[in-house]
């Protein structure tokens, strides 16, 4: 079960009372190297954050994170003076910052046959092939390429000299990096953007959306681990650079309203999130009573994905739960990897990236660029799904990139609402059992539709007395 944030800002209020240790609040802070710490996100009352720098300061605390677009801080207290900060007139409520990660167990296997003779000169890469899951889902049959369009992985980082990639900018938020270095030591990040976004260069391998922008945004250190507080700056960048979808091929184990609250407010101003379902496995019955999927995908403004095998069958590794939306191929799925290599490797990390390539694909058949229209979008890729395995485990199903494009037709990012009246004979009360009154999807000056619409009316009327 998805928590609302209503319902999580109690549980974190519970939470905070059981966790702080209840020694009285000493009179001046303790000495940093013998007190233990915690690290926690400081929501103000009333958003107002002046007011929580001096009690910040007053407990001994240590500001870490502000944000651009976010209304709270991530704090670094002595864990003695918790109980203190928390209930200081200031604070709304505090959370502990929590942890986000790729699995342990992820193994990317070298494919033999696209290893390059000379990693470092491009020209001796082989020749490109087309990965199984880009060809089922169609977008190897699709003339739209993403030109235009933000991606903002959050991840690794991505290797920048890559063969096969083109990295607009990015940004590091790690602990232990430098902001500028957003390289990945990983391989985790090279191999998600290029599901999403590798060029159509005839080298190597091609992405969902090879026209799109790359960005690489570093959330998780060069062991695939972070913090909540890491993600959120990640998406709080995003949201100052205009970057419309924000890919997450990672997850947490425990839901966060301050997560939800960065969330939120991106969904709101327009951004798409997507995110991985997470890697802990199914029942195998068809059944989502069982709930494995990470977070941030349970969140209701994140695009849940989860993965399929080449076989047609959900992954055994595939989380499940009533929140994923789309299926997407994630099994052995070809890819760049850090080294100027390309490896193959399976999750729901490999599934989360094709859905984010269909969707710069649907973003970029617009005719306005920027943030906006991520529900537009959302309906477009979700109504367009293929069922295929008929079970609440798909979402709504494979996303499909040529259903979704031709959904699309007149580039608003979804499904037109005059063809959604057509089909449907609602609002306008001028269709009738499909007939095709001239009215709905028709160009033509203001003079013709006029005149159309009258003709329409008459037959319509004539249509009641028969």
């Amino acid at each position: 079960m998805t928590l609302s944030r209503r319902q999580l800002l109690r549980c974190v209020g519970v939470g905070v009372s059981v966790s702080v240790v209840g020694n009285s609040a000493s009179a001046s802070p303790p000495s940093p190297s013998t007190t233990d710490t915690r690290r926690v996100f400081v929501h103000p009352r009333n958003g107002l954050l002046g007011d929580l720098l001096g009690v910040i300061e007053a407990v001994g605390g240590r500001t870490l994170l502000e944000y651009d677009n976010f209304e709270f801080v991530v704090v670094e207290v002595p864990s003695n003076r918790l109980e203190e900060l928390t209930n200081a007139a200031a604070v709304a409520f505090v959370e502990d910052d929590g942890e986000t990660e790729i699995p342990d167990d992820w193994s990317p296997s070298l494919l033999e046959l696209l290893l390059p003779p000379d990693r470092s000169d491009c020209s001796t890469h082989p020749d490109q092939r087309t990965s199984w899951g880009l060809e089922r889902i169609g977008a190897d049959e699709v003339d739209a390429d993403g030109s235009g369009v933000d991606i903002g992985v959050l991840d690794t980082g991505i290797q920048t000299d890559h063969c096969s990639l083109e990295v607009a900018g990015g940004r590091n938020f790690t602990a232990s990096g430098v902001p500028s270095d957003y390289e990945d030591r990983h391989g985790h990040g090279t191999h998600v953007a290029g599901i999403a976004a590798a060029v159509d260069n005839d080298l190597g391998i091609v992405g969902t959306a090879p026209n799109a922008n790359l960005h690489a945004v570093k959330v998780l250190d060069d062991d695939g681990q972070g913090r909540y507080s890491e993600l959120i700056a990640g998406i709080d960048w995003c949201l100052s650079n205009d970057i419309e979808i924000i890919s997450m091929s990672l997850g947490g184990t425990e839901e966060s309203a301050t997560l939800a609250e960065a969330i939120e407010d991106a969904h709101a101003a327009g951004h798409l999130l997507l995110s991985a379902a997470g890697n802990e496995g199914n029942p195998g019955n068809g059944s989502c009573e069982t709930e494995t999927m990470t977070y941030p995908a349970t969140h209701e403004d994140v695009l849940a994905v989860a993965a399929m095998d080449d076989d047609g069958r959900l992954a055994s590794y595939s989380s499940v739960g009533d929140a994923v939306d789309l299926l997407a191929p994630g099994t052995d799925v070809n890819s760049t990897f850090v080294g100027n290599e390309y490896a193959e490797a399976s999750g729901t990390s490999m599934a989360c990236p094709f859905v984010t390539g269909v969707a710069a694909l649907v973003w970029g058949n617009r005719e306005k660029d920027g943030p906006g229209s991520n529900e537009a979008v959302r309906r477009t890729l979700t109504e367009t799904a293929e069922p295929v395995l008929a079970t609440c485990e798909e979402g709504h199903g494979l996303v499909d990139a040529r259903a979704a494009l031709e959904a699309d037709t007149d580039g608003d990012g979804s499904p037109t609402d005059d063809d959604s009246l057509a089909s449907d004979g609602q609002d306008s009360g001028l269709t009738d059992g499909g007939r095709d009154d001239g009215l709905v999807g028709r160009a033509g000056t203001a003079l013709e539709w006029v005149s159309d619409a009258i003709t329409g009316v008459l037959e319509w009327v004539r249509g009641l007395g028969r």
